[in-house]
């Protein structure tokens, strides 16, 4: 299975209008395999012909919405039962906070092989900017800049210089990727990295006995007192 990361770029200087001028995706662990382009049906493209692959956005609250749009706009149907699955389908990880975790997309659904690719949030593994990101992990690039209230058209050819400000942007995150994934730390998001850790740390089976499975009663009514610690204990600043 191979893992990208991958980047937008969308149009930020119409009022009412929005779209995906540039893409860019780099393979995790092949960085030299670095895909660059103008549109998202191109995009969309690349992942139906790369089946079975996982692709990274950093922020994919906000990448993930062009991809809904154009999932929707071409006939896909959202489905929350893993029995509705089917070709043309496609599932959504998203809190009940608006926090965007995972999207998988099935492009064909058949008895024993499923054609699918799904779509996973890096920010939750390393909650960093891509700058900040390029300057901890002592990486040799950094994040370029670019003008983006520059007006780009649909089918806008890319200048060498937006090409290398995306090429940067996914290099970077793929390379930090690699290094945590090295590392054994191939979890969803960065808690479940510490939890599966901290499973090992201390042995399946004495996390087990510290932490026997509650009952489903008791289980769900604990669940619906936890929304981080941040929220509950918040404190009053205007005092």
């Amino acid at each position: 299975m191979k893992k990208f990361t991958a980047d937008f770029e969308t149009c930020t200087w119409l009022e009412n209008e929005t779209y995906v001028w540039a893409w860019a995706v780099c393979e995790i662990g092949n960085e030299e395999n670095i895909i660059i382009d103008n549109n998202i049906d191109s995009f969309m493209k690349f992942c139906y012909v790369n089946k079975n692959s996982v692709f990274y956005f950093h922020n994919l609250k906000f990448d993930g919405t062009f991809i809904l749009y154009w999932l929707f706009k071409n006939n896909f149907i959202h489905v929350q039962k893993k029995e509705e699955i089917d070709d043309h389908t496609f599932t959504t990880l998203i809190s009940d906070m608006g926090q965007f975790y995972q999207i998988t997309v099935y492009f064909k659904k058949g008895n024993k092989k499923v054609h699918k690719v799904t779509f996973i949030d890096s920010f939750k593994i390393i909650p960093f900017s891509v700058d900040k990101i390029a300057k901890s992990f002592g990486l040799e690039i950094s994040k370029l800049k670019l003008d983006y209230t520059k007006e780009r058209k649909i089918g806008h050819i890319l200048t060498d210089e937006e090409k290398d400000y995306i090429k940067h942007d996914v290099l970077i995150v793929a390379k930090a990727l690699k290094f945590l994934f090295d590392e054994g730390l191939d979890k969803m998001t960065q808690a479940s990295n510490a939890m599966s850790d901290f499973k090992k740390l201390v042995s399946k089976s004495k996390f087990s006995h510290l932490f026997p499975v509650l009952e489903k009663s008791v289980d769900e009514d604990i669940r619906k007192s936890y929304k981080r610690g941040f929220y509950l204990f918040k404190p009053n600043l205007q005092r």
